[in-house]
């Protein structure tokens, strides 16, 4: 019964059991069915528990998707479907005191604006710019993804990367004084766990019998060393991917790790071609593009087909400039709302972040709804942010990051020289470091209300987050401090407190705590936080691996665009724009609908944009009838 509704392909990798396997899968191939299928197969058929099988993804969404399918299928929920980051939290709650880094299980994780914050402070102390806070964090970032010791790899960088050593110890130092890791921390202290103390990798190898790794081809090298840990010296090992859909090597993913698993493991090979999701002239423009893409992967070039009858659409408008892009867009999901779909079967996939002002403006001139997807997201408001602090720094009064928001909201006086006192103080609380400062008395009060507010709920934010947050607003005046200091749009600030109220009431009635929910937010994607609602989706091909929609929108397909600039004179990043377009394409089940500008704004002049090369690679597949024009309008900006 399990294997009745794959195809011939499918059912032999779910079967497949004698030898490592790499599956090689398609876009809308279906390698989610064949994994929540194998596990199934593998408790039913080979009498495996299903919590003693790890199947790992990249985004909690497909995680969640894969438990959903299985627990409907055996009618128990898997206790070991997850992310990388959230597989090795799991690890270092039990572990992390084995490492000693100074770090315990309570440890917090701080975000990009945290870590950010805290390598400007340290770069202060090195008389770096603080404009070097990006570039010192993605360099430490790097060698971390690596498994690179972090002080000795950026020392051996060439001036003025070097200069990142010493800033990487004390950003290190910083973090472990709050009890804290930064995201790539929480897959590097894991691996170092289970490379360096044998009982533990022993412990976490013992756990499973099988496992299972999806999305292979963006892994990175500390990745696929997690992965080697976990197996030990054994076999039991699936893993799925498509290096045509690797566009994730900009933040360390290494398409290579797939040819490295087939050599490594000995893996027998199978492809995963009919496809599930797109009409057939979608799927050709796909594979016509996909096709003129170099030699390296030769030998698992896939072509996919459809299983699908209808033949689909793939149109192509070329405008005279960005408004009349923006206005033709506008003006076909008009006509497809009223004929085809709703707004939430449409996404609109941009090639860079600045491409959406535009059709915000046009989107917003036409009524139309719409959603920016990695826009400023809710849990990144200042003032969702400032409440969390307190709840965080009631938690653990070591976390400098909260500690350094909101000593001074609302104002207390505070200033660099007190806080430089404080800090000269400090030994693992906050709140000790202040009782233990002299200050003057214009200062005295406000810091003492603040020890007297953070010490009254620190025994309850844990477990009753919401009741905590209730009486911190109170406490603080908070919603007048905001009507001071956001006069123009206070109101909606509050509702985002009080939305934030709601979040925290459910956490607080279900028995969850402050903690877990904290970690959930940090280690979701943007995907995981598309909103069900109905609007047109507006969103990076980036975010948009893993998605699909019955009607995709490519704009702005230009030369230094789409492909970009920066990837003309490189071949390999070339070759990535290219599986990038394909990805694009592939999200499409029914119509795709490309468009490109004549001219476009650089710098406020006018500049010629020569169509992207992808358009002349599908000629063939473009279908021309009733094809439109779009005009520039007589008062044309920049024109």
């Amino acid at each position: 019964m399990i294997l009745d509704d794959l195809n011939p392909r499918q059912r032999a990798a779910v079967e497949h059991f004698d030898c490592p396997l790499l599956l090689i899968a398609g876009a809308g191939s279906g390698k989610t069915k064949v994994l929540t299928h194998k596990i199934a197969y593998l408790v039913r058929e080979k009498g495996m528990h299903p919590h003693r099988i790890l199947a790992i993804t990249f985004t909690k969404k497909a995680a969640n998707e894969m438990a959903g399918r299985v627990e409907k299928m055996l009618r128990i929920k898997p206790r070991w479907i997850s992310t990388f980051h959230a597989f090795c939290v799991k690890v270092l709650r039990d572990d992390i005191a084995t490492l000693n880094t100074g770090h315990d299980k309570r440890f917090v994780i701080y975000d990009e604006d945290d870590s950010l914050k805290i390598i400007k402070d340290v770069l202060k102390r090195f008389y770096i710019d603080s404009k070097e806070a990006a570039a010192a964090r993605n360099t430490i970032s790097k060698a971390k993804q690596e498994y690179q010791d972090v002080v000795k790899c950026i020392a051996a960088m060439p001036f003025p990367l070097n200069n990142y050593a010493e800033v990487a110890r004390e950003y290190q130092n910083e973090l472990r004084k709050s009890n804290a890791l930064d995201y790539d921390d929480i897959i590097y202290f894991t691996t170092a766990l289970l490379l360096n103390h044998d009982d533990i990798a022993l412990k976490w190898q013992g756990r499973f019998d099988f496992i299972m790794v999806d999305e292979f081809q963006d892994t990175n090298r500390i990745q696929y060393s997690l992965i080697k840990l976990l197996l030990g010296d054994r076999g039991c090992v699936f893993a799925v991917g498509d290096p045509f859909q690797t566009i994730y090597t900009w933040r360390g993913a290494v398409p290579e790790n797939i040819i490295q698993f087939a050599e490594d493991f000995a893996a027998k090979e199978m492809k995963l071609e009919t496809n599930y999701r797109s009409a057939r002239k979608v799927l050709d423009a796909a594979n016509a593009v996909i096709s003129r893409t170099g030699s390296r992967w030769a030998s698992r070039v896939l072509k996919l087909h459809p299983d699908k009858e209808e033949e689909g659409t793939v149109k192509y408008t070329e405008n005279a400039d960005h408004f009349s892009e923006s206005l033709s867009i506008v003006r076909r999901i008009r006509d497809l709302s009223e004929t085809f779909c709703g707004y939430s079967d449409i996404a609109i996939l941009i090639r860079m972040s600045f491409l959406s002002r535009s059709l915000e403006s046009v989107f917003m001139q036409h009524n139309i709804p719409y959603q920016i997807v990695g826009g400023l997201a809710f849990y990144d408001r200042a003032e969702v942010k400032d409440m969390l602090a307190y709840l965080r720094l009631s938690v653990s009064p070591q976390d400098k990051a909260a500690f350094d928001r909101i000593v001074n909201i609302p104002s207390r006086g505070l200033g660099a020289k007190a806080l430089a006192a404080v800090s000269g103080n400090y030994k693992t609380d906050w709140m000790q470091a202040i009782k233990d400062t002299t200050l003057p008395a214009r200062q005295k009060a406000g810091a003492e209300h603040f020890v007297q507010i953070i010490g009254k709920y620190a025994g309850s934010a844990e477990h009753a987050p919401y009741s905590a947050l209730m009486g911190l607003l109170d406490d603080l005046d908070y919603i007048e401090h905001m009507k001071k200091t956001y006069k123009e749009d206070h109101e909606e600030r509050e509702q985002n407190l009080s939305e934030l109220s709601n979040v925290l009431k459910t956490v607080q009635l279900q028995g969850g705590t402050f903690s877990s929910f904290l970690e959930e937010n940090l280690l979701s994607s943007e995907q995981d936080k598309i909103a069900d609602e109905q609007s047109v989706k507006i969103l990076t091909v980036h975010a948009a691996k893993g998605l699909e929609w019955p009607v995709v929108f490519v704009p702005a397909l230009e030369e230094g665009i789409f492909p970009a600039a920066k990837s003309l004179e490189h071949m390999k990043a070339l070759e990535e724009e290219r599986r990038l377009f394909y990805v694009a394409c592939t999200r499409a089940k029914e119509s795709l609908f490309l468009s490109s500008a004549k001219y476009r704004m650089k710098f406020g002049q006018s500049s010629y944009m020569a169509r992207s090369r992808y358009i002349d690679d599908i000629e063939e597949v473009i279908d021309r009838r009733g094809e439109e024009r779009i005009e520039c309008r007589d008062n044309c900006e920049g024109r």
